[in-house]
């Protein structure tokens, strides 16, 4: 019974990536879950991902006050988008390739402005900047990477909570996440910092 139900849910998912390749800005053959909630397709490029179930990617191009935003987010070859994920973008966002993003992940690169306390937050807009996260990454269990960019071959550790750029080479932990070892080249190995 299980193995039936593994192949028929296979079934779906390739099914629904071939009904839904043409509506996305660009597309190389991907594995899409059939339940993945994906808004503005037209402002995201995939190039042979493989996107779980209930995962949320949301290009922003309207918010709820009707501020415009012009959306760009791209997901490299290779890329594992682990069940309920969510990825907002509302500027830029690039995941490079082979990137290993486990689940419940949240990666956004805007954040609400709240400058004026006589609005409410929804109706005060969008702050962004551009989102990188490096090919050969890994992103653990509900960990956060809010508006900052990931360095290539980098580990964010479950639960993180990442709010400044990571160099390459790094493993990152905590809340705020910061930088627990660095991939020394000289001793070929990963080392605490100093």
């Amino acid at each position: 019974m299980i193995a039936l139900r593994n192949w028929l849910e296979l079934q779906a998912i390739r099914v629904y990536s071939r009904l839904i390749a043409r509506s996305f800005h660009s597309y190389a053959p991907s594995r899409v879950h059939p339940t993945a909630r994906i808004d503005n397709p037209e402002c995201i490029s995939l190039a042979g991902v493989r996107i779980g179930r209930g995962v949320w990617l949301y290009a922003i191009t309207v918010d709820s006050a009707g501020h415009h935003y012009r959306p760009e987010m791209i997901i490299g070859t290779g890329t594992d988008i682990g069940s309920y994920c969510h990825i907002t973008c509302a500027n830029r966002l690039e995941i490079g390739k082979d990137v290993l993003i486990a689940q419940s992940v949240f990666i956004a690169d805007s954040n609400h402005v709240y400058s004026d306390p006589n609005l409410p937050v929804h109706a005060q807009g969008l702050a962004s900047k551009p989102v990188s996260i490096g090919e050969g990454s890994w992103l653990g269990n509900h960990s956060a990477i809010l508006a900052c960019s990931i360095g290539q071959n980098c580990v964010v550790g479950a639960n993180a909570v990442v709010t400044r750029d990571v160099p390459d080479f790094s493993v990152v932990a905590g809340v705020p996440a910061r930088v627990i070892k660095r991939y020394d080249p000289a001793a070929g190995a990963w080392v605490r910092p100093v």
